[in-house]
């Protein structure tokens, strides 16, 4: 059955006008929309930084060794509190001691060498005395006297190598026995060994670099214990010393430490061979805190475990504030040039149903709320949301208030 042309007019009119309704009524709702305020008041405003880190010693020495060689005994296990001076690893010492024996030879060698240059020296200096005594009597020619002479200036002089000769076998001895001895790797320091990564059997090296086999072990005094985090550049400059904090260390679940700030860096802990390309990255600054607490608690922890570290770098009391869901940031460009884009802060207030544009200065802040240092007065009423429409707000603006109590 064909539907009739005034039916399918009559239809799609409706459709049309239905939608224009629908359009009506939703843009009266935006434009009704209800804004939440709150009113300018004081209270206490505490400013934090926050960041992550790790527990740390306050002291530890990365143990290594200054001579190349196998490991033969390891006389610590991981964990392992001990005290200066006793003995962590020996090395093979086949070597060194062969090393100490060649020197020693080379030394009574060279001392037999000295002896008979000296004994020499004292029969062609006593030989040149009575020449000398027959040469001023004219009993003796002037080439003989001067033989006699150049013959024991020749035994002084071989008789001075002798003993250098001495000397540098002595010093080859002494360097010997302390290859030797240091073989034998003893605690630097008292206190646990709390990274304990040689093995029986495996070469240790030389030298302080991150080589394997370089730091065979570490040894912290955790008799004081810190949290060392990395903080940004745009909050490491509101930390200082003696700052209090607290820590939370993630192993220990609900145990909060407090603690105070050790120390701040002064540069950043940015690689010193970072190509240019990256000098405009954000940089982060080393910030430790020592922890206090029960010594038992502290005993729980272990150097490395996992902590996040909130420092209260600023406590303002009884202060004018305002939420930061309130703060808005525009762009000005007045002043100077107008080529470097700057940013104001702004809020809108509200009275007697019409918003106000206002201007502000902030100070301390926390997640939440920010103090106020400039442009509002304490009693003034502030629109606080919801979001969209406070974006969309213009000064001299007729708005539509949320009754008390309503959800922000």
């Amino acid at each position: 059955m064909k539907l009739k042309p005034w039916l399918v007019a009559g239809s799609a009119l409706l459709l049309v006008g239905g939608l224009i309704g629908w359009k009506a009524v939703s843009a009266s709702s935006e434009a009704d929309a209800a804004f939440t305020v709150e009113t300018v008041r004081r209270q206490d405003v505490k400013e934090s930084v926050t960041a992550n880190g790790e527990i740390q010693a306050l002291s530890k020495v990365n143990v290594g060794t200054t001579v190349t060689g196998e490991i033969k005994q390891i006389h610590v296990k991981d964990g392992q509190t001990v005290k200066a001076g006793d003995v962590l690893v020996t090395l093979d010492q086949e070597r060194f001691i062969q090393d100490l024996n060649r020197a020693d030879l080379a030394l009574r060698m060279a001392r037999q060498d000295q002896d008979t240059a000296e004994a020499t020296y004292k029969k062609l200096h006593a030989t040149f005395l009575r020449q000398e005594a027959l040469f001023k009597q004219d009993l003796l020619s002037l080439d003989q006297f001067q033989d006699g002479k150049l013959a024991r200036d020749n035994a002084d002089i071989a008789l001075q190598r002798a003993k250098v000769a001495v000397q540098a076998a002595e010093s080859q001895v002494a360097l010997s026995k302390d290859a030797l001895d240091k073989t034998v790797l003893r605690a630097p320091m008292s206190g646990r060994v709390t990274g304990l990564k040689a093995e029986k059997g495996e070469m240790a090296i030389s030298g302080q670099t991150n080589i394997a086999g370089a730091t065979l072990m570490v040894i912290s005094d955790l008799g004081e214990i810190l949290a060392e985090a990395k903080v940004g550049e745009l909050e490491v400059s509101k930390l200082r010393l003696d700052q209090p904090a607290e820590v939370q260390v993630d192993a220990l679940p609900g145990i909060v430490f407090q603690a105070k700030v050790f120390n701040v860096a002064s540069s950043s802990d940015r690689n010193p061979n970072q190509t240019s390309s990256n000098i405009q990255e954000a940089q982060n600054y080393k910030v430790r805190v020592i922890l206090q607490g029960s010594r038992t608690d502290l005993d729980r922890l272990r150097p490395g475990m996992s902590a996040r570290v909130a420092v209260l770098a600023n406590e303002i009391k009884n202060t004018l504030s305002v939420p930061l869901q309130a703060v808005m940031e525009r762009e000005d460009r007045s002043g100077g040039l107008g080529l470097m884009p700057r940013t104001r802060t702004t809020v809108f207030l509200v009275k007697d149903g019409v918003t106000e544009e206002r201007t502000i200065r902030l100070g301390a802040a926390t997640r939440r709320t920010a103090e106020v240092l400039e442009g509002l007065k304490e009693g003034e009423t502030l629109i606080t949301g919801p979001t969209k429409g406070l974006n969309g707000l213009t000064a001299g603006q007729k708005v539509k208030l949320a009754k008390a109590g309503a959800a922000k």
